[in-house]
């Protein structure tokens, strides 16, 4: 199995869930994962580079949980783009062909493809990522990727493929979750819009579960109910101040960054204003699972600091570089131990 993007929390938590389950575990990313862990096999490799497909066809992978998918970023370009769209086309082609081994594709995507729109139905089905109008460069660049994804699985059908469309996160890695964090938090004057929010270690155990499984097509992930903006900065123990000029979104998202100095993405702006609640019942059938945390049970782990303690905590460097010697150490026992049965058997 191959994981791509491990170096953030929740690649890292998803490859920690994965690794006993799996005789082989890989992972791959630009920059060291923030935690090591000595059954994953780490290779610094560039989704953006060709390279990806050799590295499939070589280490023979069966499995690809593709996490590289820039989602939170508050500078939306070109790299992000590259990241987001050459990068998924270039893990789709090292999956593709008869000579790929590849049978189970998992592509991590978001919530934020469907946008959000004051004159959207109350609930989203997975059906209806088609009304997004694509006004932030994130939601358009995810609605190329699951094309990408969804025109791979009609070309390869020997191959199972699932998409996750995640809910929002907050942890103090989101810009979400850095928002609400604000002692005083800049809104919108009249608005009071409903989150459907995503628990950082269920969100890590539905890829898990869907690596593992065999589901096919798209599926919504996100905890039960809603809650109000307005209770969820309540709930974190600060105060709204309504000041943000609803009529245009980057207005909007600068005078976010000039109140608390915070780099929003456009549709987090969005998401502010006008609110998002997608239906998860095709997820709890077909999976027979749903997450563990409600929406309001995600934001009172974040406001009482508990919504990453299940997440292992960033390595400190010593004890990262002694992983990685263990790593080493048993990678050289279990491929001489191949070795010498391979002489053995001559």
């Amino acid at each position: 199995m191959l994981i791509t993007g491990v170096s953030n929390p929740l690649g890292a938590e998803v490859a920690r869930r994965l690794a006993p389950q799996v005789p082989w575990l890989f992972g791959c990313d630009v920059d060291d994962p923030v935690s090591a862990n000595e059954d994953m096999d780490f290779v610094h490799a560039d989704t953006r580079q060709s390279v990806i497909g050799k590295l499939v066809r070589r280490l023979r992978i069966d499995t690809v949980v593709h996490m590289a998918v820039i989602v939170d970023s508050g500078r939306e370009d070109r790299a992000t783009h590259e990241t987001n769209v050459i990068g998924t086309m270039n893990v789709l082609a090292g999956c593709a062909g008869p000579s790929s081994p590849v049978r189970r594709l998992v592509v991590k995507s978001s919530q934020a493809v469907y946008g959000a729109r004051p004159d959207y139905p109350s609930v989203l089905a997975e059906d209806m990522a088609s009304l997004s109008r694509g006004e932030s460069s994130i939601t358009r660049d995810l609605i190329e990727l699951e094309q990408l994804s969804h025109d791979f699985a009609m070309r390869n059908p020997e191959c199972r493929v699932a998409r996750l469309r995640l809910g929002y996160r907050v942890t103090h890695e989101t810009s979400l979750g850095r928002y609400l964090s604000q002692p005083l938090v800049p809104t919108f004057a009249g608005f009071d819009p409903r989150l459907q929010l995503l628990a950082e270690e269920d969100a890590a155990e539905a890829i898990a579960l869907a690596a593992m499984g065999k589901q096919e097509g798209v599926f919504n992930v996100a905890g039960d109910g809603v809650v109000l903006l307005s209770q969820a900065i309540a709930i974190m123990g600060a105060r709204s101040v309504p000041v943000l000029p609803p009529y245009a979104g980057w207005a909007s998202r600068l005078a976010i960054r000039t109140t608390i100095g915070l780099r929003v993405p456009s549709h987090l702006g969005e998401l502010l204003m006008f609110g998002s609640v997608v239906d998860c019942a095709r997820l709890h059938r077909e999976f027979a699972w749903k997450p563990s945390h409600s929406s309001r049970a995600a934001i009172n782990l974040f406001a009482q600091g508990k919504s990453e303690e299940a997440i292992e905590a960033p390595s400190p460097p010593q004890e990262y570089e002694l992983q990685r010697y263990l790593q080493r150490r048993k990678r050289e026992r279990r491929n001489g131990a191949g070795r010498a049965a391979l002489t053995a058997g001559r």
